[in-house]
């Protein structure tokens, strides 16, 4: 009652000591005073509170004790007694629990008459969750930073006028040019010229906002020179105020899908091309095989033997997928099937283009056929040879072919009257290879030569 007659005497103005003993008891913020010694002498409530002590555990005993780390105690006691004021100083202090508290302490000393440590005040304010939180977010940071560096899409980051702000490594790798060159420098700037139009129209509408994102295959042009196909992705980064922050640019490597889509267009194109050749070469087939057999038994015969040999050389096309064919392996295919043991066959491999390979495989199943019906397969004792050389540039590289074929120990060998169709095949043959062919009946045997340049080859 005294206290507060008091009070109501001073104008209902609190007394001095009662306002700083209820400022320091409840304070919303942690107050500590630690004497010279490091020892706590007072804690108000919320101290305790942030550390779950009671004040019996706390009061009494050394900060030391409650520090987790030792070096941050011995450092915050060692500038204090030198008269520092500590402003926000972080440090970890050990709750009862176990926990760890996150804290920023301010601290000031106050000395006596004679300059000596009397105590310090030390407010604490716990900054754990802002901790956390900073720490989630630098490990999500990190996490993105490592997400967009090794991602398999090249990514980059561009202003309003198209220039880089910030790429990936897999984007270095796409476009061949490293960060330095790349930042500051528009997009544009790598862009195929025929392909940069079309683009910059797209991402003008993006930046004015008439659309979000929008894709596009082009062409970029590498630091080394060469061309590669890229498919973008372009995106926009809003700002506060919904405006145009930036634009993301996802960026897929697609130049060896665009090189399969050529081929298999070039493929389709050449298959039309082949296969109304073959239609011609068997529509002349039938033609020149019907002019000149005997019955209808002799057609089929000889009709159904060509389609044969057009068949295997196909196949052996095929299994080199069209690129070339081997000169050695047309000659032993079809002396192998024919020949049984009695052919010898020499000369050094090359490769043929498939219009050559076709030529010669046509050649050579009308030369094994004749060898064994009227030559020197069609007798006991009779032999084949079959013999080439190959001319090569100053390079090594085969630019001529001239071969032969010889039949020896056949019958007794006379030219014909009259030119029959396998001749007249020949002579095609040749001219096709744009070579020169020439038919000999000698009386031991029949002997073909043929010279080819390998121009054609492809």
């Amino acid at each position: 009652m005294a206290a507060t007659l008091e009070t109501a005497a001073k104008g209902g103005i609190p007394d001095r000591s009662d306002t700083l003993e209820d400022f320091f008891e409840n304070g919303a913020v942690g107050l500590h005073l630690v004497d010279g010694g490091g020892r706590i002498l007072r804690a108000n409530r919320a101290e305790l509170q942030l550390l779950g002590y009671q004040p019996e555990e706390y009061l009494g005993r050394q900060i030391s004790d409650f520090h987790a780390d030792a070096g941050a105690i011995e450092d915050i006691l060692a500038r204090l007694s030198r008269g520092e004021t500590l402003d926000k100083y972080p440090a970890r202090l050990k709750a009862k629990d176990g926990s760890i508290k996150h804290v920023l302490i301010s601290s000031s000393v106050c000395f006596d008459e004679a300059g000596n440590f009397r105590n310090t005040r030390c407010f604490t304010v716990d900054v754990t969750d802002r901790v956390a939180a900073d720490a989630e977010l630098r490990e999500a940071q990190q996490r993105l930073a490592a997400t967009y560096e090794h991602a398999l899409a090249g990514i980059a980051e561009v202003d309003c006028h198209g220039r880089f702000l910030r790429v990936n490594e897999p984007f270095h790798e796409i476009t061949g040019y490293n960060k330095a060159e790349l930042l500051g420098r528009c997009v544009f700037d790598i862009t195929h010229p025929e392909d940069a139009p079309a683009d910059r129209s797209q991402f003008e509408r993006q930046v004015r906002g008439d659309i979000e994102r929008y894709a596009t295959q082009k062409r970029y042009l590498r630091a080394d020179g060469r061309c590669v196909w890229v498919h973008v992705m372009s995106s926009t980064v809003h700002g506060p105020d919904g405006e145009f922050l930036y634009g993301v640019r996802v960026v897929h490597d697609v130049t060896e899908q665009k090189q399969a889509e050529e081929r298999r267009r070039l493929l389709v194109a050449e298959l039309n091309h082949r296969v109304k050749n073959t239609l011609s070469t068997v529509q002349s087939l039938a033609s020149q095989t019907a002019r000149n057999a005997r019955d209808l038994d002799d057609f089929q015969d000889r009709f159904e033997g060509r389609l044969v040999a057009l068949s295997k050389a196909h196949d052996r096309l095929t299994r080199r997928s069209w690129a070339d064919a081997s000169l050695a392996e047309i000659v032993e295919e079809e002396l192998g099937f024919r020949g049984g043991g009695r052919a010898v066959v020499a000369g050094p491999d090359v490769a043929l283009s498939p219009h050559t390979a076709l030529a010669l495989s046509m050649a050579f199943h009308e030369l094994g056929t004749n060898a064994a019906k009227y030559g020197a397969l069609s007798s006991p004792d009779g032999r084949i040879s079959v013999h080439w050389n190959v001319e090569r540039d100053r390079y090594s590289r085969p630019v001529r072919v001239s071969l032969t074929w010889m039949e020896r120990g056949g019958p007794t060998v006379k030219p014909p009257e009259s030119r029959g169709f396998g001749s007249r095949l020949l002579d095609a043959m040749a001219a096709e290879l744009n070579g020169a062919a020439e038919l000999r009946f000698e009386p031991e045997g029949l002997v073909w030569s043929l010279e080819f340049p390998l121009q054609l080859a492809a």
